[in-house]
């Protein structure tokens, strides 16, 4: 996240726009089912732990004197479709993206984030090692 970060706060102009986003897969919470007390703490602390991450590169943004830098929390069941979506609709012109970190077992069941982004995105993907 921090190397995406950096690429795009590198390559913004004054009146861009950055939307810093972190997206929560609700999906995951499948395998709590058993225990629903468990599933909401564990979205509970995901969402905090992304709000608190997009707030820390805001406050990056401040120190930087950056304007027009915003946080998006999206919780979805399909959060690639979610984040592509709200690109679209702000009329986002290029997507930075950073490794989740999956293991290649995970990464084989569920997809690669990164990819999907790169394969439907209607903008340009910057993919950041």
């Amino acid at each position: 996240a921090n190397k995406a970060f950096l690429k795009a706060i590198n390559a913004k102009r004054p009146e861009d726009t950055l939307y810093i986003c972190n997206a929560v897969r609700l999906f995951d919470t499948i395998y709590l089912d058993s225990d629903p007390d468990l599933a909401q703490e564990y979205m509970k602390r995901l969402e905090e732990g992304g709000k608190a991450l997009c707030q820390y590169y805001v406050e990056e943004c401040k120190k930087r004197k950056e304007p027009n830098c915003h946080q998006v929390i999206i919780t979805s069941d399909y959060p690639k479709e979610e984040i592509l979506k709200f690109a679209q609709e702000k009329g986002v012109d290029t997507i930075y993206v950073g490794p989740r970190g999956l293991s290649k077992v995970k990464r084989m069941l569920i997809g690669s984030f990164s990819q999907y982004i790169v394969n439907h995105a209607t903008c340009d993907v910057v993919l950041v090692k």
